[in-house]
């Protein structure tokens, strides 16, 4: 990494270091959270993502993994509720469409003030899942009809969600809903995206791009902090009178969690790197790659932890609660992303080597 990606993620492992991780052991007051909310805004990530005719410094989807992975310290929800905007403006961004944006200084779509909703299609037919922040009036990007690939921008109306079933659960402060076409045809978008970008992907597959690179740095991210936990845990918890850490069967444990950890990590820093955007087949092995892994890494330290029971009262089991939503959403996207056999660029180099 260069200089200023490692001062960028150090500035993003601090604050999580120090506001978020705490929040696994006890949730905050509304006090506190909304003075972690005042001091996650010194981290600019709306800035960053801007353009730079715009002043911001148009970081790439490297740098923001690195964040994203950091800030995911503590409960997912919460980092999510902080990073929400994240992937629609790096989709407008994309598609040259910040525009279409209401004219507020960008810091209201990261401070609750305005959040931008994600929206993925279900493997349902007519129907897809919102992931939103409860009861705060916001906006939503969102695909309204997979086969025509364009976008539009939408209103959230507010509702309290008072039952926990298959179309509505609530994670902390957000709330992923259940909608059909027609609930979402009846709110006039505000603006609808149709141009290709500059590489001739269309709005619908670039949405759906930024949403699974930003889940799977979420779920890297909560691996890595996993695997942390873990080798803290095993090398001070003794188990006939030596540390778990030196028995062999829990020193392979430790390994396997490891080597997943850090391979997701690489396939997610290579595919955040590859130029042109990397090919849609690629893009869906990640995701795929990351939701499974995660979901592996998370039942290895249950194990470790001596079962589900004894893992309640440590602090890991806060992200147990919701992380299992994030990798299913990434199942969403892998086959939302399967009507997209081939992006632009990988056309472009599969005609190049023929």
């Amino acid at each position: 990494m260069t200089d200023d990606q490692r001062s960028l993620h150090a500035a993003s492992q601090r604050f999580a270091r120090e506001r978020l991780e705490p929040l696994l052991a006890k949730p905050p007051t509304p006090a506190a959270w909304e003075e972690t909310v005042e001091l996650a805004a010194t981290l600019d990530l709306g800035t960053m993502i801007l353009p730079a005719r715009r002043g911001g410094l148009a970081v790439e989807r490297h740098e923001l993994s690195l964040v994203i992975e950091a800030l995911a310290a503590g409960p997912l929800e919460r980092a999510a509720e902080l990073t929400l905007s994240a992937p629609a403006l790096m989709t407008l961004r994309a598609h040259d469409a910040l525009d279409l944006l209401p004219p507020r200084p960008v810091g209201d779509y990261f401070d609750g003030a305005i959040p931008l909703a994600l929206t993925v299609p279900s493997t349902e037919a007519a129907v897809q899942w919102r992931l939103r922040q409860a009861d705060t009036p916001g906006l939503t990007m969102q695909i309204d009809d997979l086969d025509r690939q364009r976008l539009i921008l939408a209103h959230v109306a507010p509702s309290p969600v008072t039952c926990r079933c298959g179309r509505a659960i609530t994670l902390g402060d957000l709330v992923l809903e259940q909608s059909n076409l027609e609930q979402i045809a009846a709110a006039p978008p505000l603006a609808t995206i149709e141009q290709l970008d500059r590489n001739g992907t269309s709005p619908a597959q670039t949405w759906l791009t930024e949403v699974g690179l930003y889940l799977a740095a979420l779920l890297t991210g909560a691996m890595q902090h996993s695997v942390t936990f873990a080798l803290d845990y095993a090398t001070s918890r003794l188990a006939f009178k030596k540390p778990l850490a030196n028995h062999q069967l829990v020193a392979t444990r430790l390994a396997d969690m490891l080597i997943a950890t850090h391979g997701a990590h690489l396939f997610l820093r290579h595919v955040t790197t590859t130029e042109p955007p990397a090919p849609t087949a690629l893009v869906r092995q990640l995701i795929g790659h990351v939701a499974a892994e995660s979901v592996d890494v998370n039942r290895e330290l249950v194990q470790l932890c001596g079962g589900h029971g004894y893992v309640e009262g440590l602090p890991p089991a806060a992200r147990f609660q919701s992380s299992h939503w994030f990798a299913w959403l990434l199942r969403q996207i892998d086959a939302a992303l399967g009507r997209f056999p081939m992006s632009a660029s990988s056309g472009t180099r599969a005609g190049a080597c023929a």
